[in-house]
């Protein structure tokens, strides 16, 4: 081994495994009865970022701010309106479904509904045997029926369920055969859009906890997308805050809990209950969500801000990085009007 080659491994292991840059995704809708130029929904405007690997990285934001439409647009799902999607340093959004099967393997999804997600006309094997029959051609079927045993195990399951229907399951246990599913084939990343959300309060934390040790057995990096802060703050390492389609706040996880910038950030913690005596104070974000088809001028979040100005009105805030650490796009921070 060189004398460079340490250097040049720390070196990779520094660069992104995922990095989104300027990636806008509209939905065209039917155009006006005397109008030619159709409408659009713009779920993603502009959006970049680095997600290293190994990272647990969150997602979160009211329902509609483009946080699922993200994920799916890494995923493959969608194609990017504007921007590039790049992965392990290749870019992956103007693959064709060609192109794009080696890193099948490699990206994996899991869904919001664990009912919705698994086909029920197959037992829980043939899923599970599916993506392998698929991704590793070179595997013979005995190879096959090791390597699903053995991810059934490793997320909590008896592989003796394999005989078995969706319908016959709860949705905690579903939602594991899913987890299950996307771990089959060996996955680097996982995009888990709102994994835990269709399910009872007292089975999310076994979810999530089978999500964690998988993540440490497997070397995951993580995706996580997920409207509920509070299981938010004990999965992630770093948290990027949406809101209409726009990065609003980014940072590591323990940063933005403990010290908010954005306005927007500030007004989702408060409606976290507290758990260590303290009053709770909830303060209700004031007004509706914009509608997505007719983007506010300037600043997504002004005409619900306390802190709007006429700048925030008229030009849009871009992501800069602060002291206290965290990435805010807010014009209130860059001019100490926040505090």
């Amino acid at each position: 081994m060189s004398k460079h080659s340490g250097k040049t491994l720390e070196k990779k292991s520094l660069q992104p495994l995922v990095r989104i840059e300027d990636l806008h995704i509209h939905f065209p809708l039917p155009g006006g009865f005397l109008s030619r130029e159709r409408p659009k929904v713009h779920a993603v405007n502009g959006v970049t970022l680095d997600i290293m690997r190994g990272e647990a990285f969150c997602v979160v934001g009211e329902s509609g701010c483009g946080k699922t439409t993200l994920g799916r647009v890494l995923a493959g799902l969608l194609k990017p309106t504007i921007g590039t999607v790049t992965y392990d340093g290749t870019r992956i959004d103007n693959l064709d479904d060609h192109g794009r099967r080696p890193f099948r393997q490699r990206i994996q999804m899991i869904f919001q509904n664990p009912y919705a997600s698994l086909n029920p006309r197959l037992t829980i094997q043939q899923t599970l045997e599916e993506p392998l029959r698929f991704h590793r051609p070179d595997l013979n079927a005995a190879e096959i029926t090791a390597q699903v045993e053995k991810v059934m195990k490793s997320v909590g399951n008896d592989p003796e369920w394999g005989s078995r229907y969706p319908h016959e399951f709860s949705g905690g246990q579903r939602q594991r055969i899913s987890i299950a599913r996307a771990l089959v084939v060996d996955p680097e990343f996982i995009i888990a859009d709102e994994p835990i959300s269709a399910l009872d309060v007292s089975i999310q934390a076994q979810v999530l906890n089978v999500m964690m040790e998988a993540r440490r057995k497997h070397k995951l990096t993580y995706l996580f997308i997920s409207h509920d802060l509070s299981v938010v703050e004990h999965f992630g390492d770093r948290v990027a805050v949406m809101y209409l389609g726009s990065v609003c706040e980014l940072a590591e996880t323990a940063k933005l809990f403990a010290n908010p910038q954005h306005p927007y950030t500030r007004l989702l913690l408060s409606s976290i209950p507290k758990m260590d005596g303290s009053s709770f104070v909830h303060v209700p974000v004031p007004g509706e969500v914009p509608s997505p088809v007719n983007l506010p001028s300037g600043c997504p979040f002004h005409e619900r801000c306390p802190l709007a100005n006429d700048r925030c009105k008229i030009e849009k805030p871009i992501l800069k990085h602060q002291k206290s650490g965290t990435t805010v796009a807010c014009h209130a921070v860059e001019e100490g009007r926040s505090n």
